[in-house]
């Protein structure tokens, strides 16, 4: 009888932290999540750090107005920038790109380096949301990304540098009912894409996971094209192709952070702790941190702490028999993987590998030498995921969130893992298998897509300039890799256009108005 009380004791404990943090949630959510902290964790990806990591810091702001403020030195703003730069058909327009911190060194900079979009997994639900044509839409955007990403890595000179590449990926299930679910939801979709059977193959045999390396476990694997890449390397490198080649017309100041904006004689005032810019157009490519330069967006876009690892492989990986099969195949770089645990497709892990060039001379910086790019663990407990839940402060890595990350992986793999990965003495990495632990700032959207486009003055909370206007590029929920390049790209040709429609192909479900601002409620996600 004791035992039964202990137990009731214990949930109604844990019912009572649960309502307690929901009221916590729910009012950091509500609140501005400031700039970005000034000294935030080190990502492997960023070490070494690019030479342009402080651009501008020390430089003087531009006197007269200029055509665009970009705010944000990532993958979309950047994308954003060449986009309107490199398309000009006569002289280019005066850009000036702002970041708090040093170039390139927010959620690009942190995530997993992983092209791995959400098809299949998500059509149904896109489909029951949008209808069949935007829901084909969406899937055709995300799909372009692996093809457009390396199609510019190869036209920046960056192919071999930011390490881009296709990959075969594998989505790994644990459970027999979630495999069958999804199984099911591969069968749907290949209905609608009929193009696609050939790019796709599935393993639900009881040596679906040895045949990989993985754990006896395993119970299905699905099997498609993904694509995988150095995100810091690619960015910065763009940026600094962009400032040799416009350099009157393209400005970087680091170090800058973005303080308020004010409409001032028909212009936009960006004050910053370094003086003010003037400008005709604003964009905001900060993600995470949208609402607190655009106070309506709260809760509109929430940010979100996730944390990502780079570690040493076990020895036993690429070399090992398994047996009844021959010996396996060195996959170094080649495989990525997410993994499935339990029941639900909303708890997952995800990683890749990076290839071992440790003997190559051409790559500038530390070359990879096959380290597993492992992240996840956030819906693995919920109070780890309630702390994450409107937090900015990527400074700190929570013990929680580091303990799941160093445990997992030889779980996935089981026997195949072998003993724990060597190596030398590094600079900034840890001895052990744990190279380094850091966190990020994901933007969540409140209804699952980005917003993209040109801002009505009800979400911007601003009065609107005659000849230019605030633009947005965030809220890519944790899949920036498969939305924010091209969406970047879409709306530099929105703005060049000047009418904020959208382009050709582009989701328009995307686009920001005052009806789907009302509808957005996160509180349908939480």
């Amino acid at each position: 009888m004791g035992i039964v009380f202990s137990i009731i004791k214990f949930a109604l404990g844990t019912l009572q932290e649960l309502a307690n943090a929901y009221g916590v949630v729910a009012k950091r959510i509500g609140a501005s999540p400031g700039i970005p902290v000034p000294s935030p964790s080190q990502p492997f990806w960023a070490v070494p750090s690019s030479p342009l990591s402080r651009h501008g810091s020390e430089h003087s702001l531009p006197v007269d107005t200029v055509d665009v403020v970009v705010i944000g030195s990532g993958i979309a703003g950047t994308s954003f920038a060449r986009e309107l730069l490199r398309s000009a058909d006569v002289e280019p327009p005066r850009v000036v790109m702002l970041d708090a911190r040093d170039a390139c060194y927010g959620a690009t900079a942190r995530n997993g380096g992983h092209i791995s979009p959400l098809l299949y997994h998500e059509f149904d639900d896109l489909e029951k949301t949008f209808g069949i044509d935007m829901a084909k839409n969406i899937i055709h955007f995300r799909r372009a990304h692996l093809s457009s990403l390396l199609e510019a890595a190869n036209e920046e000179g960056l192919l071999e540098s930011s390490q881009a590449r296709k990959v075969d990926t594998y989505d790994v299930f644990f459970e027999e009912t979630l495999y069958k679910d999804m199984h099911s939801k591969l069968e749907r979709y290949l209905d609608v894409f009929p193009g696609e059977r050939g790019a796709w193959s599935t393993d639900g045999g009881p040596d679906s996971g040895m045949k990989l390396q993985l754990d006896e476990r395993v119970c299905g694997t699905i099997k498609t094209c993904g694509g995988a890449i150095h995100p810091y390397r690619l960015v910065s490198g763009i940026l600094s192709n962009l400032l040799k080649e416009f350099d009157t017309r393209f400005s970087l100041f680091t170090h800058t952070p973005c303080i308020d904006i004010i409409v001032e004689r028909d212009v936009y005032v960006v004050q910053t702790p370094r003086g003010a810019i003037r400008a005709k157009n604003i964009v905001h490519a900060t993600n995470g941190w949208t609402s607190n330069l655009l106070a309506p967006m709260r809760r509109k876009i929430i940010p979100v702490r996730g944390h990502m690892s780079a570690q040493r492989p076990g020895q036993g990986l690429s070399v090992a028999r398994v047996d009844g099969f021959q010996s396996m195949p060195n996959w170094q770089g080649t495989r990525s993987f997410v993994f499935y645990p339990g029941t639900t497709q909303e708890r997952f892990d995800y990683l890749t590998q990076q290839p071992n060039l440790s003997q190559s001379s051409s790559l500038l910086g530390r070359p990879p030498r096959g380290e597993m790019m492992f992240g996840g663990g956030m819906q693995m407990g919920s109070p780890s995921f309630m702390d994450a839940i409107g937090a900015t402060d990527d400074s700190v890595t929570r013990f929680p969130d580091r303990v799941y990350l160093g445990g997992a992986l030889p779980e996935y793999f089981g026997r195949h893992w072998g003993a724990e990965g060597r190596g030398e003495e590094e600079e900034d990495c840890q001895l052990g298998r744990m190279k380094m632990v850091w966190s990020g700032i994901l933007g969540i959207s409140a209804d699952r897509m980005p917003w993209v486009g040109r801002l009505p003055a009800k979400l911007s909370g601003r009065g609107e300039v005659k000849n230019g206007g605030e633009w947005i590029v965030a809220g890519f929920t944790g899949e920036g890799m498969a939305h924010a390049w091209l969406s970047g790209k879409a709306l530099a040709q929105m703005l060049r256009a000047g009418n904020g429609d959208a382009p050709d192909g582009f989701p328009r479900v995307f686009l920001p108005s005052e009806s789907r601002w009302k509808k957005a409620n996160i509180e349908n996600m939480l």
